[in-house]
C-alpha cells in the first residue's frame, strides 16, 4: 500500500480509488476511449437518448465540450443522431449496436474488477461497500 494514502480524507479516498479504477478499467478495455467518452456512453446506455445539452448538463461539461465528444463518438460509430418528432431543430444522441456492444465489454470488465476485489477483501467486504455508497448519505 502506498503510504500516502493513509493520510488521506474520506472524499480524496474516493478520488484515488476512482483513478485507479478508471484506469484499470480503460487499459482492459483495448478501446482508446477517455474518460468523458465513456462516460457519455454510460449516460446514454442509461437514458437510451439524451440531446447534448441533456448530456453536458449530466456530465458537468460545456455544450460546446459535449459537442466534440460526440463527435469523435460519432465518427467512430458509436453514437448515432436521432431526429427529435415534431421538431427539426433539436436532435437526439443514441448509441449504434456498435456502441452498445462498448458498453457490454464495459460491463464486463467492471464486473471481472469487482469479482478480483472481492478475492483479495472478501465477498462480504465489497457488498458492504456498494451497499454504503448506495446510501442517501450526500
Amino acid at each position: 500500500m502506498k503510504e500516502y494514502i493513509l493520510g488521506l480524507n474520506l472524499i480524496d479516498l474516493v478520488s484515488e480509488k476512482h483513478k485507479v479504477l478508471r484506469e484499470k478499467v480503460s487499459s482492459s478495455s483495448g478501446d482508446p476511449l477517455n474518460h468523458t467518452e465513456t462516460h457519455i456512453l454510460a449516460k446514454l446506455e442509461l437514458h437510451g437518448r439524451l440531446s447534448i445539452s441533456d448530456i453536458s448538463r449530466r456530465i458537468s461539461i460545456s455544450r460546446q465540450g459535449a459537442q466534440k465528444v460526440i463527435n469523435a463518438l460519432l465518427e467512430r460509430g458509436y453514437v448515432e443522431t436521432v431526429q427529435v418528432e415534431g421538431n427539426s431543430r433539436d436532435k437526439y444522441i443514441t448509441l449504434t449496436p456498435e456502441g452498445q456492444k462498448v458498453c457490454d465489454r464495459m460491463l464486463e470488465i467492471k464486473q471481472t474488477i469487482e469479482q478480483e476485489i472481492a478475492a483479495r477483501i472478501g465477498g462480504d467486504q465489497v457488498k458492504l461497500l456498494k451497499q454504503l455508497l448506495a446510501e442517501d448519505w450526500l
